[in-house]
This record gives structure tokens, sequence and C-alpha cells, in this order.
């Protein structure tokens, strides 16, 4: 049962020095709750008009921690996440979730844990008072990839209920609690950014152990063993100059060993290819300027261009089946 919360803090009314609204006003509840999470609609289900909507708010890093009650039954179509994936941990009452092709009743006893790329419906019932975990997808999915070391060849899929009572439950629910916690008493550790990124790992991967999810094997059970040098020295030479024109000859050349060497380095350490792993770090930077603000007036075909992409039909097919969704999209959403 999610109890570790109210137990470790004394029962204390969590994250209540960080109010962010309270309102009866439904449209405001759904432009404040928007600005924190992502655009989404709300109805209010039954004969009341008004909700009594109140939301608490403590941003850190590269995660949030939130409260969200709406004092009335209301129906949310959030789409797809996108850009974060969020774990909802009622206190009191329950909620009917439905995350892609999968549905659950979440109570005390059943968080749930949203993937990001597939559209997510919720029926919150009057009553319901719930603790939000926000955490950033590209932290979620760059601390998988060092992990199993690999770049993903698909976004990360949760199974979508959470039980609290399992011993993975009481794993994460301790860890969300001390992070309350130190919310709470104004930690310096909160302040710390070297503390935080710490915690943030923490987090994250404690998620991804603990949750079913389609890498939780291949973080639980690692096969191969480290790479060799070779292959560790061409990937951080990838990721520094993935701007530039790169062949398999300067690859190995900066490798110092040879095209078949380092092809077969790559297939048995990373199972996948020095260029295809080019490719991925570059789709990657590709999604990063989509979703950056400072590069609102580049057109997805410049962008697309500029990280080596000149085939554009191609690459929308293959970020689509990257990211599950269109580069259009994601630059819909950014700049929304």
């Amino acid at each position: 049962m999610t109890r570790a919360l109210m137990t470790t803090l004394g029962e204390r009314d969590l994250l209540s020095g960080h109010s962010l609204f309270e309102t009866r006003d439904s449209d405001e509840a759904r432009d404040r709750v928007a600005a924190v999470f992502c655009p989404h609609e709300l109805k209010i289900v039954g004969c009341g008009r008004q909700v009594e909507a109140s939301m608490r708010h403590a941003p850190l890093r590269r995660v949030s921690l939130n409260r969200l009650g709406y004092g009335q039954t209301v129906e949310i179509d959030a789409g797809r996440l996108d850009s974060f994936v969020l774990v909802m941990m009622p206190l009191a009452g329950h909620a009917d979730i439905r995350c892609g092709a999968q549905r659950i009743r979440s109570t005390p006893d059943l968080a749930s844990v949203v993937t990001p790329t597939q559209n997510l419906t919720q029926t919150v019932f009057i009553g319901c008072d719930q603790v939000m975990i926000r955490i950033d997808r590209t932290l979620l999915e760059t601390t998988c990839a060092q992990h199993i070391g690999h770049p993903l060849r698909e976004p990360v899929e949760f199974a979508l209920g959470m039980e609290m009572s399992s011993p993975a439950g009481m794993s994460w629910q301790s860890l969300v609690a001390y992070l309350v916690a130190e919310v709470e008493r104004r930690s310096p550790t909160i302040g710390s950014a070297l503390s935080m990124a710490q915690i943030e790992h923490l987090l994250v991967t404690t998620l991804l152990t603990v949750q079913p999810n389609n890498y939780r094997d291949a973080l639980l059970n690692p096969s191969q063993p480290i790479a060799p040098r070779h292959v560790r020295r061409v990937e951080e030479f990838i990721q520094a100059h993935a701007d530039r024109e790169l062949t398999i000859g300067d690859l190995a050349a900066h490798a110092k060993v040879s095209t078949s060497a380092l092809f077969a380095g790559f297939r048995e350490f990373r199972n996948t290819t020095p260029m295809a792993y080019l490719k991925s770090v570059r789709m990657q930077r590709v999604r990063d300027e989509l979703r950056s603000v400072s590069s609102a007036d580049a057109t997805v075909t410049s962008i697309a261009m500029r990280w080596g992409f000149h085939h554009l039909g191609h690459f929308a097919a293959d970020y689509k089946n990257r990211f599950g969704e269109c580069p259009s999209r994601t630059r819909e959403r950014a700049l929304a």
C-alpha cells in the first residue's frame, strides 16, 4: 500500500510548502496542470460543473514531485506524454487508467507507470488524491542505454500497474518517500547539482529495475563483458563529432584498428555496427533540436539535413519507429 510516504513523513501534509494553485475553474485547472505536464482535454463528469482542484509542485532538475486532486470526477485525455514518464501513486481514492492497450484501476495498493509513447486516458474519481513523479524521458533512455551498453533500438515500454505491497513496490515507495522528505525539509542535498544527479540516477535505475519493461531482462542479466577500449574510443569520438562527415575508415583510423576489427567489436559487444551507432546518435541529436525552443525558427527538414539525413522519407520513417511519433509532431509539442 502507499503508506511508506505517509509513515516516513510522520503523516504530514505532503508537499504542503509547494502549493502551485487552487481553483474551482476547470479551464484554469487544465491550463495550470498542462504547464507542468502536457496539453490535455479535461471533462467534468456528473452533476457538478465546478472542480475543487489543487496542485503542489516541486521541480528539481529533470524530475519533479507533484500532488494533484480535482475534488470532482473528471475524465482526462492526455494523448502521448512524449517527453516524460509519469508515475502516479494514489494516497486515497481511485482512478481508471488506460495507457495504450493496458487498463488498470489505480488505488493506494496499485500505482500506475505511464509509458510516454502510448496514449493516456484516465477517469479520476472524486476523492482521488495522487502523488505524481515526472521523470524526463531523455534521462530515462540515456540511463537505460548506458547500463545495457548500446543505444536503445525502441522506446522503453513499462507495464502499467505497480503493486505497492510487492518488494519492488516497497523499494520504489521508500525511495520516493526519501526524496519527498528531502524536499520537505529543504535539505542542502536538493540544492546540490552533484547530489541531485546521483539521486536522479538512483530514481531512474530503480524504476527500470523494479518495474517490468522491455529492457528489464537486459538490465538485470547483462550478458556481455565490458567492451574493449577501441569500441569505447569510437563511441566517445562519435558523441563528440557526430556533426562531421564520418566514414568507417575515419572511425577505424581514430581507434587505430582495422575496419574488420572495429566491426567485430561493435557486433560482439554492442550488437550493432559503428555506422548504425553513428546514425542513432545523430537521430537523438535531431530529436533534441526539435524539442529545443532555441531552434524554433529552424524547419524539420533543415535540422534533419544538418545531421546528415538527406532522404527525408526514410528519415521520417526511422524517426517514428524509434520515438513513436513523426518529427513534425515532436516540433509541434515543443512549440506548444
